[in-house]
């Protein structure tokens, strides 16, 4: 129970100051350009954006499936619609370029094999949990998730101008997600720990 509150302390800290969207959102469409020569092949941009997009995706699906709040419920289902749609822009913008969505996913797997077995580990757990430990749980992989994707997409903005209107969209998306988890979350935890919680708060299961 120390450690779910710990990473629950953790998750709020980050979402409280969560700001993907800062660097990239204030960039200009004028400023685009063409695919550059020195940039990381678009494969692998595009694979990294894919991957965000899945990764926000599975997480609101787990929500739907295994959360206690109706709140962390209603967080989940509109996340994984919202980043759902986000990649499918990414997989028919690749689809443009000749890239097929099972090389999006090839492509990353070799990138950082600790950082994915880490995730996937994340996940797992994740899902094998059921009932209030898994909202306390899941904030906590929302924050670390979503914090890890903001220096992503920064960098991948930064390697190839020419995603700068995806990647600001994603941004601002993260942005509202992370607000929105801050929200939820201290509607649902924060209750709970102090024994107050309103009817609407109450887990259902």
């Amino acid at each position: 129970m120390r450690r779910q509150g710990g990473l629950l302390t953790a998750a709020l800290l980050v979402m409280a100051g969560f700001g993907v969207g800062l660097a990239v959102a204030h960039a200009a469409d004028s400023d685009a350009t063409p695919w550059g020569a020195q940039a990381t092949a678009p494969v692998v941009l595009l694979g990294r954006l894919h991957h965000a997009a899945a990764r926000q995706v599975q997480l609101g699906e787990l929500a739907e499936a295994g959360a206690a709040y109706p709140q962390t419920r209603r967080y989940g289902a509109e996340l994984a619609a919202d980043f759902r749609a986000v990649d499918q822009r990414v997989i028919m913008l690749a689809r443009g370029l000749g890239i097929g969505e099972q090389q999006l996913t090839g492509e990353l797997a070799g990138e950082n094999v600790l950082a994915l077995n880490r995730e996937s580990a994340d996940f797992s757990r994740l899902a094998n949990e059921r009932g209030t430990p898994f909202d306390r749980e899941f904030w906590a992989t929302v924050a670390n998730a979503q914090s890890a994707d903001s220096d992503m997409l920064t960098a991948t903005v930064t390697r190839e101008p020419a995603l700068i209107g995806l990647v600001r969209d994603m941004s601002r998306l993260y942005d509202r997600s992370s607000k929105k988890a801050l929200d939820a979350a201290m509607s649902t935890v924060a209750p709970e720990k102090s024994g107050d919680a309103r009817e609407d708060q109450t887990p259902s299961r």
